[in-house]
């Protein structure tokens, strides 16, 4: 069948400019667009992270410079790429069949204490914020703390919702993500959870609870399936592959995610199964699923079009 992919999230723009690499053509990456034939048409969320060995302001100030070189390096791309921030943006790209790339943020403490920053996210073209990351922070409790958002981080959820950035609950403490997920039904607007797998499936603390994916479903939000091996089974007694990310899957679909779950295979974010050294071996995941009869139909929606529509709708 002919597979397009709609990615919602790698660290890639952040491992282009830390290593000088280029995002058309790389050897050093899993993302390089050189890479992209292997679909129809290829979309992600590139999010850049707050690296945990800066502090906050000096996270803020790292940002500015890769979104720029960012930007700049969709732009001189020698694949028809484009910048995306808007359903129109992205209608378009598609339709010109250009990549689109879409700018992202990973961990909110880069605002340290300036709810205005999200203003100038919203100019730079940010579509999503991850509240958290680790430990805890000016925002509120990631998943491996028990701590709730801040009276600060539950100000940023609100200027998010007023301002179209959707609130992010990957990498949230489950009292974080109850503080998310209260606000944004008060706002009666979704939120995502970009890169987390199954908690159903194996029991690790960056994975989601199936209340939560219910409670995601009710807001009409999406979520993605990670690549990262530690999140998707026990590694001291079995290697991720294809398979065991396709189990994820799975679960997501019993409890009624047809129309809400795709990828957010976390490209450049963390050390993947030797399987997936670049994104064209993703296609070994729809061969898994061909393989458990699953339609055409239903790869395409998990492959490109719930993301898809999804983008469409929100962003």
């Amino acid at each position: 069948m002919e597979l397009s992919l709609f990615d919602l999230h790698c660290d890639t723009a952040y491992e282009i400019y830390r290593r000088g690499a280029h995002l058309d053509e790389n050897d050093t990456c899993h993302i390089s667009l050189s890479h992209a034939g292997a679909y129809h048409r290829y979309a992600q969320f590139y999010a850049i992270w707050s690296d945990k060995r800066l502090d906050d302001e000096a996270c803020w100030r790292a940002f500015l410079r890769i979104s720029d070189h960012w930007a700049a390096e969709v732009a001189r791309s020698s694949f028809p790429a484009v910048c995306v921030d808007s359903s129109e943006t992205l209608d378009a790209a598609i339709s010109h069949g250009q990549h689109a790339a879409i700018l992202a943020v990973e961990d909110a403490r880069l605002l340290n204490g300036r709810l205005e920053r999200l203003d100038e996210l919203q100019a730079r073209g940010v579509c999503y914020l991850t509240l958290a990351w680790g430990g805890d922070s000016c925002i509120g409790g990631a998943h491996d703390t028990s701590h709730g958002l801040t009276p600060f981080g539950k100000d940023v959820v609100r200027g998010c919702l007023e301002r179209g950035i959707l609130p992010d609950i990957s990498h949230a403490s489950l009292q974080s993500t109850e503080d998310i997920l209260t606000i944004a039904s008060d706002y009666r607007r979704p939120v995502i959870a970009s890169h987390s797998n199954a908690f159903g499936v194996w029991e690790h603390s960056r994975n989601l609870r199936d209340h939560h994916f219910h409670a995601i479903q009710a807001l009409e939000g999406v979520v993605g399936v990670s690549l990262c091996p530690s999140h998707l089974c026990d590694q001291s007694r079995s290697q991720a592959t294809a398979e065991t990310v396709f189990a994820h899957f799975e679960h997501y679909l019993a409890l009624g995610g047809e129309n809400m779950v795709g990828f957010g295979a976390d490209w450049d974010g963390t050390v993947l199964p030797s399987s997936f050294s670049h994104i064209g071996h993703l296609t070994a995941v729809a061969e898994v699923m061909a393989a458990h009869n699953y339609s055409d139909e239903l790869i395409h929606k998990l492959f490109w079009r719930n993301i898809h529509s999804f983008a469409m709708k929100n962003i």
